[in-house]
């Protein structure tokens, strides 16, 4: 029997978000994080952290047929529009020499090229970009009793997970016609 399975997965959106991040801000592949995990420290200001941070149905599921392996087992895809929200937060030092762009930089680049045709081209075909928020200020107060410089936005994707089910089939049909006696009243 087929074993259910899911395809994208939630991974497959980071997997396509990270490098297009990295290519519109410049950051290296260290500076952009999955969301910030317990009890690791936060990297020093100048990266971005992006974290889904809900998700909704878009749409009743689409079936596509049933597949039928050679050991006769069979199993049926059931496709889910979702809108998955993204938040994206820049995080850096004022600008300076050693840092010549900022978070607000960094977001604005991020919700203008989500917004545009461009970010559309950049993704896979079943991961697309809906529309980003404006980006807002939100301070942060570091360990050092210092404010930091954080900027953060919320893109909107739409993605089709598609989950694969078991399924029941039939290769073969006996037919038998039965003469059904007409029992209309006369």
């Amino acid at each position: 029997m087929t074993a259910f399975a899911v395809n994208p997965v939630l991974s497959a959106v980071y997997a396509a978000l990270v490098p297009f991040i990295q290519q519109v801000t410049g950051l290296p592949p260290a500076q952009v994080v999955l969301g910030l995990g317990n009890r690791t420290p936060m990297p020093a200001p100048g990266f971005v952290a992006v974290q889904a941070i809900t998700r909704h149905r878009l749409r009743t599921n689409l079936h596509s047929g049933v597949t039928i392996a050679e050991d006769e087992t069979g199993s049926v895809m059931m496709e889910e529009g979702v809108e998955l929200t993204v938040q994206i937060d820049c995080y850096s030092y004022p600008v300076s020499a050693a840092q010549p762009q900022s978070a607000e930089d960094w977001a604005t680049m991020l919700s203008t090229t989500l917004r545009d045709a461009y970010g559309c081209s950049i993704f896979p075909p079943n991961i697309q970009p809906l529309f980003a928020d404006d980006a807002r200020m939100i301070p942060l107060v570091a360990g050092e009793e210092q404010y930091e410089e954080r900027w953060s936005l919320e893109a909107h994707f739409q993605y089709n997970p598609q989950t694969t089910v078991p399924q029941q089939y039939a290769d073969v049909l006996d037919l038998e016609l039965i003469d059904v006696p007409n029992l209309t009243p006369q």
